[in-house]
């Protein structure tokens, strides 16, 4: 609440040229037939006044409220012997304490209410009308409703900044974590494939096969471009994710797209399947991709933790929602003795962080239309049930 303790230049001004009509009002309306020291108080409360503007504005608190207070007992107290020009300095201080957040209103309002018995009080000497004291106290009344309108309007204002601040908070944080997403992703599909073609390159050349080595290493070219376009891809959405939401992906491009990466899984020595059901239809960019991650996802874990072993994956479209469904045996199959399928599965399985399905279920979570990411392991399979909903 600190930023209300300051008020602008502007705000400064105006105080600087309230008290400077005020206290030329008073010069000029005194009676001779009234006390020097009422006029005295007067411009005395005047002076309290420019100077706790002053002082609020150059930040000095403790210092600006000791002159709040000064300039509304005195303004208050000679308010009835000076036509009640006087009561300005006090009004505009019970105004201040009021309607400043970074006081306690409690405070504004005890010295409203003893501004208001001071007037009453300094009236008796001099025999002011009822109904001009009456109406000075009530020009204090009027200043501390006019502070707590003012107070509740900057309370409102400064909620608001509050909650833009945390709006962004929670959006940095959900563009890390998004990131962080995109990379697990990235990195577990196109490094764990590079380990496996390098691997692969490896046991042929020991073996004396130059042109099959050649062609795992052309294939590793390829995969590691596709990764870095991939993740090029990734940080673009990021940096206008409401565009990227916005695109369309055709039905034929998507299965394209999954085709490719059960394509990818084969040429690593994977087996995979992919079947498809019900009437395909075409989906926002941020469905598709979920869906593409979960499959490569899912793909990536079954090379780590059963290479060689048949990847069984089914994508079923339905009215409200489309379901992709990944299965692969929770036990390794055995393995293979060819030199391109090389027990590469061991190192590849410790190289995870654990986040893969942390990853799917917070990408399906913020999906527009909401989805759902469930994994179960039953029968001897494991298998992953990725939920897109539909409008």
């Amino acid at each position: 609440m600190d930023f209300w303790s300051r008020p602008g230049l502007l705000a400064l001004v105006l105080n600087i040229l309230g008290a400077g009509a005020v206290g030329w009002s008073l010069l000029r309306t005194h009676a001779a037939d009234r006390p020097a020291w009422v006029l005295a108080l007067a411009l005395f409360a005047v002076a309290s006044w420019l100077a706790r503007s002053v002082l609020t504005f150059v930040g000095w608190r403790r210092t600006a409220l000791v002159m709040c207070l000064l300039s509304a007992v005195t303004g208050a107290f000679v308010a009835p012997a000076t036509d009640g020009i006087a009561i300005v300095p006090a009004a505009v201080a019970v105004l201040y304490l009021v309607g400043d957040p970074t006081w306690p209103l409690p405070l504004g309002g005890a010295v409203a209410a003893v501004s208001a018995a001071l007037v009453a009080v300094g009236a008796l000497p001099f025999g002011s009308p009822v109904a001009a004291v009456l109406g000075e106290m009530a020009g204090i009344v009027l200043a501390g409703f006019a502070g707590l309108s003012r107070r509740q309007f900057r309370l409102t204002e400064q909620q608001g900044a509050l909650l833009r601040e945390r709006d962004l908070a929670m959006r940095e944080e959900a563009a890390r974590v998004a990131i962080a997403r995109d990379l697990h992703d990235v990195l577990a599909h196109s490094l764990g494939g590079l380990v496996i073609q390098l691997d692969a390159v490896d046991a042929l050349l020991e073996a004396g096969d130059a042109t099959s080595a050649k062609e795992r290493v052309v294939a590793a070219r390829g995969l590691a471009a596709d990764g870095l376009a991939e993740a090029r891809r990734a940080v673009a959405a990021l940096r206008d994710p409401d565009g990227a939401a916005k695109t369309t992906v055709t039905a034929d491009d998507f299965r394209a797209t999954l085709d490719d990466l059960v394509a990818a899984h084969r040429t690593l020595g994977g087996i995979a399947a992919l079947h498809e059901s019900g009437a395909p239809r075409s989906l926002d960019s941020a469905q598709a991709t979920a869906l593409q991650r979960a499959l490569q996802e899912s793909l990536s874990n079954a090379r780590k933790h059963a290479p060689g072993a048949p990847v069984d994956a089914a994508l079923d479209w339905q009215d409200e929602r489309v379901l992709l469904t990944v299965s692969s045996p929770l036990i390794p199959a055995p393995a293979a003795t060819s030199p391109t399928t090389t027990s590469h599965g061991a190192a590849l399985a410790t190289s995870g962080g654990g986040h893969g399905l942390e990853g799917m279920r917070e990408r399906f979570s913020a999906l527009p239309l909401g989805g759902s990411v469930a994994a179960t392991a039953d029968g001897g399979r494991f298998t992953v049930t990725a939920e897109a909903r539909l409008a």
